[in-house]
């Protein structure tokens, strides 16, 4: 019964999104920090963002590399283009998942959430609410989801620069799935989520919420 509430939870989220009633990106962000490690990355460390050679496009690439150094020096973090003078180099990566059908319940009306209403978008209608399947639905759409990921892995700098050694400072991971496959646009907030959590360890996987117009990624989009 639980794990059944869980689903139909999760279907309705989706639902809200791809019906515009909620126009925001649900992402889950992951800090990791060494055992027993708390703020190992110094205040000011200067930083290195070393290039994704990887990548299959390299001007996104470049697009991408560019918005971290500008998110870090906005924490306070200088980055600098001598690879010498690095206390840390900052590894990236991100993908964007095969495309997986997902089925949606309709709705239709106003929905509301509970027996009595409460939030919601109408778009006309009766007034229909929410309590759990078949209430309000009439039917199965089929929608296209994808999977965005992005990684940030921060290693210690002299160990990488003199013996090509990673020994890890920080991981960060952010995961968000959607509609949309622009990974180029759908990149901005997956890095505002994941730098929210910089440096930390978050101990589980948290959730970020962005609105479309969120504040904070308006920078990037310039």
């Amino acid at each position: 019964m639980a794990r059944r509430l869980m689903r139909f939870s999760t279907i309705v989220l989706i639902a809200f999104g791809l019906l515009g009633c909620a126009n925001y990106y649900n992402i889950k962000v992951n800090g990791y920090t060494g055992p027993g490690a708390t703020g190992e990355i110094k205040a000011g460390g200067t930083f290195f963002v070393v290039e994704n050679k990887d990548a299959k496009n390299p001007l996104l690439d470049a697009e991408i590399r560019e918005k971290i150094t500008r998110l870090l020096e906005a924490r306070g973090y200088p980055v600098t283009a001598i690879y010498d003078k690095a206390d840390y180099y900052l590894l990236y990566g991100y993908n964007l998942g095969q495309p997986r059908s997902v089925g949606v319940p309709e709705y239709y009306g106003t929905i509301g959430w509970g027996w009595g209403g409460g939030w919601g978008c109408g778009w006309g209608g009766p007034s229909v609410c929410i309590g759990g399947p078949p209430y309000g639905a009439w039917g199965t759409d089929i929608v296209t989801l994808y999977d965005r990921g992005l990684q940030i892995n921060v290693v210690e700098g002299p160990p990488y620069r003199n013996e090509k050694l990673s020994r890890s400072v920080w991981v960060g991971e952010a995961r968000s799935s959607g509609a949309s496959s622009d990974l180029r646009t759908v990149l901005n907030y997956l890095l505002v989520a994941i730098f929210k959590e910089f440096g930390k360890n978050t101990g589980k996987a948290i959730t970020v919420d962005l609105k479309e117009n969120d504040p904070a990624v308006f920078p990037l989009n310039q």
